[in-house]
């Protein structure tokens, strides 16, 4: 591990209790939509309206992270989402029941936690050493796929006490004791500089501006975009429908496909930790892409809850080679003070395809089967990482 208890404790403790909050969120979420409207279509909608705000301010996010202290950003943006998801079970308590009140919550949920990754991102180089990234990314991932795995699990636990609404009480609880661990956390330091909307505009531009000179950073962007605009709607929207709507299967069975995709994830970690450096960076981040996209192809086939479990683990071990390599190379090669503002520009490129994404999967199921758009969606992504074959340099990159 690394110099300083409370640093291992932050590494290993914050991603865990955070990701548990999402993941329970994510399947409560999407399944409350779902209880409320029955309508793939509705459903699609809603989800992409969900993560506007990374469209309407995600850019901006990361100047915000570069002006502020990291750990201080963690905690504000935690308890902020916490706070906001516990207006949910309050308004079923008072019978009120509006899909579009739901969504409102929803978007101010992402909208606060815009912040978590980029700073969450910027903070390790802060504390740790360049040839310590990859292993620091590594634990940092096994900690939050821990979550992807255990997260579902409690919910599908909580599903069989609780209703759905009440689940998200349960996010709250687990946001306060990230943000409780994050301010045990070491302080990074940042220059204190004049902070207004001018400063902010100008230190976005900048950021945009390093990605236009360095080609190479901008294509990984690039491809981060397209893979996730193919996968992020199938894996949010495709899945509850099929579960619910296509197999039969009640917010528990979801649950525990979404746990399959974390023990995946967790397999997927332990390979990269194992041989992450003795393979170029850029070559498992492309790998990564492929798999995570190819796999999806596979789900044309699925006819049972088993099928899908099993194929869901399959898909789940690809992730952690993109983000893993995909962070690292980043925190690598990119100047300590415009780690911020990169990194809210892949959130936002992912944040942003999650949303048309979504949304196109609600609007295609009116077209063709749920198992036709995996299908095309999954062969789309795959060839992302084959075409990133073709840049000269990505493969290359530590």
């Amino acid at each position: 591990m690394f110099k300083g208890k409370n640093l291992n404790i932050f590494l290993l403790t914050v991603p865990l209790m955070n990701s548990i909050a999402r993941a329970i969120y994510d399947v409560a979420f999407i399944w409350l939509v779902l209880d409320l409207t029955n309508s793939e279509k509705i459903t699609g909608i809603v989800a992409m309206t969900s993560y506007l705000p990374a469209i309407l301010c995600g850019l901006f996010i990361g100047a915000i992270v570069d002006l502020f202290p990291k750990t201080k950003m963690i905690s504000f943006a935690t308890i902020m989402q916490g706070l906001i998801l516990a207006l949910i079970p309050l308004l079923f308590y008072l019978n009120i029941t509006s899909i579009w009140i739901i969504v409102l919550i929803a978007f101010f949920h992402n909208a606060f936690g815009l912040p978590m990754v980029p700073a969450f991102n910027a903070y390790l180089p802060t504390q740790i050493s360049k040839e310590g990234l990859l292993k620091a990314n590594s634990i940092v991932n096994i900690s939050w796929q821990t979550a992807v795995l255990i997260g579902p699990i409690i919910a599908a636990q909580l599903l069989t006490i609780y209703n759905v609404e009440n689940l998200f009480v349960f996010c709250l609880f687990f946001y306060f004791i990230a943000a409780a661990i994050t301010t045990m956390a070491p302080k990074d330091i940042v220059e204190k500089e004049e902070i207004n909307m001018q400063k902010i505009i100008s230190k976005t531009k900048e950021g945009i501006g390093y990605l236009r000179e360095h080609t190479t950073f901008a294509f990984i962007i690039l491809l981060t975009l397209l893979s996730n605009l193919f996968v992020m709607g199938p894996a949010i929207v495709g899945i509850p429908i099929l579960v619910k709507l296509y197999l039969g299967g009640t917010a528990s069975d979801f649950a525990i496909v979404e746990a399959f995709v974390g023990l995946g994830m967790l397999i997927g970690t332990a390979i990269v930790y194992k041989i992450g450096n003795k393979l170029p960076h850029g070559l498992l981040f492309l790998l990564g892409l492929f798999i995570d996209g190819a796999s999806f192809c596979f789900y044309y086939f699925i006819e049972t809850l088993n099928q899908l479990n099993f194929l869901s683990f399959m898909h789940g071990i690809g992730i952690p080679f993109l983000i893993i390599s995909r962070v690292s190379i980043m925190q690598k090669n990119i100047p300590e003070k415009l780690l911020g503002r990169i990194f809210a520009i892949i959130s936002v490129s992912i944040l942003s395809m999650t949303a048309i994404s979504s949304g196109m999967i609600g609007l295609l199921t009116e077209v063709i089967s749920i198992h036709e758009i995996f299908l095309l969606f999954g062969l789309m992504a795959g060839l992302c990482g084959i075409a990133g074959l073709i840049h000269p340099k990505i493969r290359y990159l530590n």
